[in-house]
């Protein structure tokens, strides 16, 4: 049980600073540490935890994100702050801010595809979705977007 322990932390380790940064992109930073925290009490609760998982890091994804859509549900919807966040140097303030104003799971697909720099199949994977789910939201997200960004 020890061994499990120590292995499940290291695991946090790894994943720990990109989880806190997609949980803040979802939440804000004044939330992101409870959605953090609820993620790893069912995390630990779970039968076997992270160890009996083959790929965990898409599995705290996508719990991150669910939590996160359960917290919008609790009615504690916040948009995040720019200087919680640490953006790509070429990503404009006003554009951060109309993606705050994205659905969590457009939210999610732009800063995985785009800030992030991961392939659709990887977001998919992290998402807990298709690939072609995932170009959906973000065909939807620059839609908004260049609605919310042109004059």
């Amino acid at each position: 049980m020890c061994d499990r322990g120590v292995e499940e932390a290291e695991i946090w380790r790894e994943h720990s600073g990109e989880l806190v940064r997609y949980a803040t992109v979802l939440v804000g930073p004044d939330h992101a540490e409870d959605v953090l925290s609820s993620v790893v009490e069912r995390v630990l609760r779970r039968k076997g935890g992270l160890t009996s998982l083959a790929h965990p890091r898409p599995y705290l994804f996508r719990a991150v994100l669910n939590q996160s859509r359960n917290h919008f549900r609790a009615g504690t919807r916040t948009a995040a702050s720019i200087e919680a966040v640490v953006l790509p140097p070429e990503v404009r303030p006003e554009v951060f801010a109309a993606v705050v104003g994205l659905p969590e799971r457009q939210r999610a697909a732009v800063y995985l595809t785009y800030w992030r720099d991961l392939p659709v199949q990887e977001v998919a994977a992290l998402m807990g979705c298709q690939a072609g789910t995932v170009k959906r939201y973000l065909h939807l997200a620059r839609n908004r977007l260049r609605g919310t960004l042109q004059p």
